[in-house]
């Protein structure tokens, strides 16, 4: 019960902190570029340590987190008890979540630019 309560107030403070800096002016305009463009790394450390974790947890919990898109996020919201991690994962996401969706939505897109290329053109030479 008292890790609970404890995730919560991280998560509270954490949450809160990182509001007021990516929306409420805590920071410059530089520093919330910096705050853009680290983000999503940030986001790239958290999710190989929760996939890390969910095989340490269970192998099969482990290769769901590798192989199926957000099932990390997924494992550690609702499965796993590591309510502190839970904590440092939502406040973090509350000021560079929305940044790093946004970059990894339009990486993914430049992947796929290609492919949907290619079947617009209507297969090329094959």
């Amino acid at each position: 019960m008292r890790n609970s309560k404890l995730s919560w107030v991280v998560f509270v403070v954490l949450g809160a902190l990182m509001y007021y800096l990516r929306y409420e002016g805590g920071l410059n305009r530089n520093h919330v570029q910096q705050l853009i463009t680290i983000g999503p790394y940030v986001l790239l450390v958290l999710h190989v340590t929760l996939v890390l974790m969910a095989f340490q947890d269970d192998i099969f919990q482990g290769i769901l987190s590798l192989l199926v898109p957000l099932y990390s996020f997924y494992w550690l919201f609702l499965v796993s008890d590591a309510f502190l991690l839970r904590a440092i994962v939502a406040g973090l996401c509350v000021g560079i979540g929305m940044d790093s969706l946004a970059f990894y939505q339009a990486w993914f897109n430049s992947l796929t630019s290609g492919g949907k290329t290619f079947i617009e053109s209507g297969g090329g030479d094959i």
